[in-house]
């Protein structure tokens, strides 16, 4: 009931956004590991010791994502019945430049 009630907080403290003065959907409540277990900070008063953490954090669990992926698409191509070699790029850096485009326009004169 304990481990319930913990996963609830946690769900909710991740789905805690709000937008930054340049507009920016972001998220307000970030966590990390600690000797005691995973502490929570907020994003507008966190220190950055805290931050840094939060963030080296987050992208243990995105590489921990792309080692899986690239776990099964290696499985798949290894053993699919079609001869099929898929292939995936794990640079993310023209994704993020593409993302950070804006989404909305001026309109054309």
């Amino acid at each position: 009931m304990l481990r319930q009630c913990a996963k609830d907080i946690a769900d909710a403290m991740r789905e805690e956004y709000f937008t930054d003065p340049q507009g920016r959907h972001v998220r307000k409540k970030h966590c990390f590991r600690e000797e005691q277990g995973m502490l929570w900070v907020d994003i507008g008063d966190a220190e950055p010791g805290q931050m840094h953490k939060a963030f080296q954090y987050r992208r243990r669990l995105v590489l921990g994502n792309c080692h899986q992926l690239k776990t099964d698409v290696d499985s798949y191509n290894e053993n699919n019945p079609h001869g099929a070699s898929l292939q995936m790029c794990f640079n993310f850096e023209e994704d993020l430049l593409e993302l950070a485009q804006p989404t909305e326009y001026a309109g054309i004169v």
